[in-house]
């Protein structure tokens, strides 16, 4: 038996497809336009994902330290899933399951779900690559989401702490 190495272009275009799935069809030429030209595109919540909306913040908070890169490191450890930070608006969005809207209470972190649309970054586009929005963290395999619990665990260490870092 052979082993089939995937790479890294064919991973990031499976990543790709998933997250155009959350489009209907007609829209998702369009939407991977977006990506090419804008290096954004707004997709649905609810049906693949839900996003939780961090405040960049709560987020710094969390991780000790108000240094991207160092945010970005605790994120990688923190979660198992994809986080991308919005750039200027001061947000990190993690990707969770879409029933995690039924039991979400965390105070200060929106969960975006069905009904609702965010911004999310070409698959690929990273911060050593992008002044505006990226993937802090990048999505491994489609489908692979955070856990729900984890990012309200990052959320409660970052309120508890609070604005201590700057």
């Amino acid at each position: 038996m052979r082993a089939h190495l995937v790479t890294g272009a064919e991973r990031e275009a499976a990543v790709r497809h998933w997250l155009l799935a959350a489009l209907p069809d007609g829209e998702r030429t369009a939407a991977a336009a977006d990506w090419a030209t804008r290096g954004v595109t707004v997709l649905p919540c609810g049906l693949l994902f839900s996003a939780a909306r961090l405040p960049a913040d709560i987020v710094a908070s969390a991780a000790g330290s108000a240094d991207w890169a160092t945010i970005d490191r605790y994120l990688a450890a923190s979660f198992d899933g994809p986080v991308f930070c919005t750039g200027d608006r001061g947000l990190y969005v993690a990707l969770v399951p879409p029933s995690a809207v039924r039991t979400w209470t965390v105070p200060g972190v929106a969960l975006l779900g069905r009904g609702s649309a965010v911004t999310v970054p070409a698959p690929g586009l990273t911060r050593d690559r992008a002044a505006g929005p990226y993937w802090a963290v990048p999505m491994e395999s489609p489908g692979v989401l955070c856990l729900p619990e984890d990012v309200a665990n990052v959320a409660h260490r970052g309120l508890r702490r609070g604005p201590s870092c700057g």
